[in-house]
């Protein structure tokens, strides 16, 4: 009980200080003219409120159209029918959709001839061969050709080991000189590790084809000299020709020298007549 009762007057004794301090503060703030400010402010806002909700704001008159169109020409106005037929429209938009927009020289189909496996193997150890005979103090590599190379799209893409050992890993112009000294300007990808731009005229111009062999030495930081193994040469081209006429001139042979037999036996026959008329 003890305990209890001495508890209660400690917290009435903590009561009783905190409601002094409480009234000493209240006072030390009307002597400062706190009190009588934040009075004077909250009157203002309330007299501001009232003043806004006073105040009725008209809504804005919407713009009210006439439904008769304005017209300044004095022809008769045709009728527009929205489910005519527009064949040769339809057509041409369905011809640019199937070619991807592209014309010709942005974009061609492969149209090059098709070589085997050994005329493509063949072309690339001939390739091997010739990049054994080039300067050792310039990086070199043998690249064989795919259609995405020489046609379509006309990206050719490096080995990543050479690119990173021996390019910078930026964009640049770069030249490409075939065997003949011609050159050509295109554009190294530092990030893709191929050329794009230029690549296409000199694939166009040397008429490269699916099979293809091609050493490139990097003769030059920017150059590129380019020697070209064609997978299927002219050689095999004029042999396959000369195959061709020679299969066709045997089959034409055959018959005459099958006719030869038959034409002769009428003319026995009509010796064997002769002489029984003797």
């Amino acid at each position: 009980m003890a305990t209890k009762a001495s508890s209660a007057a400690s917290g009435a004794a903590y009561e009783e200080q905190r409601r002094k301090r409480v009234l000493e503060n209240l006072k030390h703030l009307e002597d400062l003219g706190i009190s009588e400010m934040s009075k004077s402010l909250l009157q203002a806002a309330r007299l501001q409120k009232q003043s806004k909700g006073g105040v009725r704001v008209s809504p804005k008159a919407r713009k009210k159209f006439d439904a008769t169109e304005v017209r300044r020409s004095s022809r008769a106005k045709a009728t527009v029918s929205y489910k005519d037929d527009y064949g040769e429209l339809d057509t041409f938009l369905r011809r640019k959709r199937r070619s991807g927009g592209k014309n010709s020289e942005q974009g061609r189909e492969y149209t090059g001839r098709v070589s085997s496996y050994e005329q493509q193997q063949r072309a690339f150890r001939r390739a091997e061969k010739l990049q054994d005979g080039l300067d050792p103090n310039n990086p070199s590599f043998v690249k064989t050709m795919v259609r995405s190379h020489v046609s379509s799209c006309f990206w050719l893409g490096l080995p990543t080991s050479f690119c990173k050992q021996n390019l910078p890993p930026t964009e640049f112009r770069m030249v490409l000189e075939d065997e003949d000294g011609v050159e050509f300007d295109a554009v190294y990808i530092g990030k893709r590790t191929g050329l794009s731009g230029g690549w296409r005229g000199f694939a166009m111009h040397h008429n490269l084809e699916d099979g293809d062999s091609l050493v490139f030495e990097l003769a030059e930081h920017d150059r590129f000299k380019i020697y070209i193994i064609k997978a299927i040469d002219d050689d095999d081209v004029e042999e396959d020709e000369s195959d061709d006429k020679n299969a066709s001139g045997g089959t034409k042979e055959e018959p005459a020298e099958e006719d030869s037999p038959a034409a002769e036996p009428p003319k026995g026959a009509k010796r064997r007549k002769l002489r029984g008329r003797r």
